[in-house]
């Protein structure tokens, strides 16, 4: 019995063991699942949140491309919009262009036949001479009995006698029609050539400065304690002047040449990633050597342009350093090929060669190339030059007589004179800065009022023309004459300006009374 009850009571032992065991093993499975399904829920939660945030991150960028996609379309109307504009332009300037030829065309036309006109009338003239000659033979041998040789000796002295007559008639009619055409045609001419001569208006490349975009780049440009600038300074010849509030690069030196090559290393720097004394070293080589291409290249462009031939290598390289030339802010390159196609048209409308014209209108500054480096004037140095590289004499002749320091021996040395002033006094292409503006205004008005006989005066028209004033009461009308005269002739002989000045005098004596009623 209590065998049995032993046996009992282990087979209720582990029957209790077995179901707490099992209880535990459910409590175990549920929190498993209760886990899991909170690591579900947060893996579903972290997969929403990066959808969610792909789906925003990817509306962000679609929307970034399309005002992109937008803003370049707008560029590109915007510039097809310039560039129809421009177009539009230039077809009205060679419509108007192809007018004024159609214009000369017909009036070339009417001048060939007025020229044929007047042909025929010198045969009908030739005929009626020929026939009157006849009939006075006729009639001196009808009436006096002379002999043949003695009949035509009288004939031949009438005959030259009216020639003689008619000769000096045309002459001086000829010469009454020049004497009041001349300038109308000379007006006709430098509008014609102007017009022809594809005269243009642009800004330059500045190489006195720059901005810099940020403060990186200004410090790639300084350098550790400013080594790079002084590496730049010594490799290029210039001084290198550096604003750090406004982050302004002023480049100071006067070779334009090394000012071009030193603004091109600065350039330069803003692609380099690490900027040491050695690498500005082989930017101002680099430089160097893309400064040369271009001046070749202009040099190259120029005489094209002007289809010139059998001109020097070394003297092209000289024509393209004017490109990096200014006077009075206006291109000394552009301003010489200005000046050759004036004188060229000049020349063919006077039946001068027109490539020589050009040719000397070319040169006639080349001297102003190498000014910086030797101490004479351009005009000596350009004489020089041209001399050394076997210019023609009329070219060389032009260089020298431009400035009126020699006397000129060829009309196309007159035409590229006149071709140079018209170039650098044309409305547009010369500029000076304030100082010098006001400096020459100055020195203008205290000419004339130098002048005991002047009340006072005014520079007016930017400096082109001086209005004085004189005293009614100590000058008079003829002496007015002496004193716009002196006036001009110290303007010439102390003011420099471009173009010319033109001298006014005004007198006015103004004499005022009063009629008053006499009281009775």
């Amino acid at each position: 019995m209590v065998t049995i009850l032993i046996v009992i009571l282990l087979v209720l032992a582990l029957g209790g063991g077995f179901w707490r065991r099992a209880q535990k093993h459910q409590e175990v499975l549920r929190e498993a699942r209760q886990a899991a399904k909170k690591l579900t829920a947060q893996q579903q939660e972290a997969t929403r949140q990066a959808v969610q945030e792909y789906q925003q991150k990817s509306h962000q960028e679609t929307e970034q491309y399309r005002m992109t996609i937008s803003q370049e379309l707008d560029d590109d109307q915007r510039d097809n919009q310039r560039k129809g504009a421009w177009i539009e332009q230039r077809m009205k300037l060679l419509e108007q262009k192809r007018n004024a030829l159609a214009n000369r065309a017909n009036l070339l036309s009417q001048k060939r036949h007025e020229l044929q006109d007047r042909k025929n009338t010198v045969k009908e003239t030739l005929k009626q001479a020929d026939q009157l000659i006849t009939e006075r033979w006729q009639t001196l041998q009808n009436v006096a009995d002379l002999p043949e040789a003695q009949v035509r000796d009288v004939v031949l002295q009438a005959t030259k006698e009216d020639a003689e007559q008619s000769q000096e008639e045309f002459v001086n009619n000829a010469a009454t029609e020049l004497e009041s055409s001349k300038e109308r045609e000379a007006e006709d001419l430098i509008a014609l050539a102007m017009e022809h001569s594809n005269v243009v208006s642009v800004q330059y490349e500045n190489h006195r400065g720059l901005v810099a975009d940020n403060q990186e780049y200004l410090g790639k440009i300084i350098g550790n304690s400013g080594q790079n600038v002084r590496a730049i300074e010594a490799l290029t010849g210039v001084d290198v002047i550096i604003d750090d509030q406004t982050k302004e690069v002023i480049i100071n030196g006067y070779d334009p040449v090394r000012r071009a090559t030193a603004m091109e290393v600065i350039k330069s720097i803003k692609g380099e990633k690490r900027v040491l004394p050695d690498t500005i070293e082989r930017l101002v080589n680099q430089a160097n050597r893309t400064i040369d291409e271009r001046i070749r290249h202009y040099g190259e462009n120029a005489v094209r342009e002007l289809k010139l031939k059998h001109v020097a290598p070394d003297l092209i390289k000289i024509i393209g350093r004017m490109h990096y030339r200014t006077s009075y802010g206006q291109n000394i390159l552009e301003h010489s090929i200005e000046t050759a196609k004036l004188a060229g048209i000049f020349a063919t409308e006077l039946g001068e060669n027109a490539a020589l014209a050009r040719r000397a209108g070319l040169l006639h500054d080349i001297g102003k190339s190498i000014d910086r480096d030797i101490e004479a004037t351009h005009v000596e140095l350009g004489v020089e030059l041209t001399t050394k590289f076997r210019e023609n004499p009329v070219v060389i002749n032009t260089i020298a007589s431009h400035h009126g320091d020699v006397e000129s021996k060829y009309v196309i040395a007159d035409l590229v004179e006149a071709a140079d002033a018209i170039s650098g006094a044309r409305q547009g292409a010369r500029s000076e800065s304030a100082a010098d503006y006001l400096q020459r205004i100055k020195s203008l008005e205290g000419i004339a009022n130098d002048q005991p006989e002047v009340q006072e005066s005014y520079a007016i028209q930017a400096g082109r023309e001086l209005r004085v004033i004189v005293l009614p009461k100590e000058t008079n009308d003829r002496s007015i004459k002496n004193v716009a005269t002196n006036v001009k002739d110290r303007i010439e002989d102390e003011v420099t300006y471009p173009g010319q000045v033109k001298v006014t005098v005004v007198r006015k004596l103004e004499i005022v009374e009063y009629a008053e009623k006499k009281q009775a």
